[in-house]
């Protein structure tokens, strides 16, 4: 799904700080510790199709 214009308006006033890569370091990190890594291509619902 694509974002929406205020979307992209709200993430870019977010990382458009001084201290943005300060928040960006964060959140990379935070994610590395995330096990296992997700993975983004899986549709997490594909279990119910042959329920649907």
């Amino acid at each position: 799904m694509a974002m929406k214009e205020r979307d992209w308006k709200a993430m870019a006033e977010l990382f458009d700080t001084e201290d943005g890569d300060e928040i960006e370091a964060d959140i990379n990190t935070k994610l590395r510790t995330v096990i296992p890594e997700p993975c983004w291509e899986d549709d997490t619902f594909d279990f119910l199709r042959e329920y649907l």
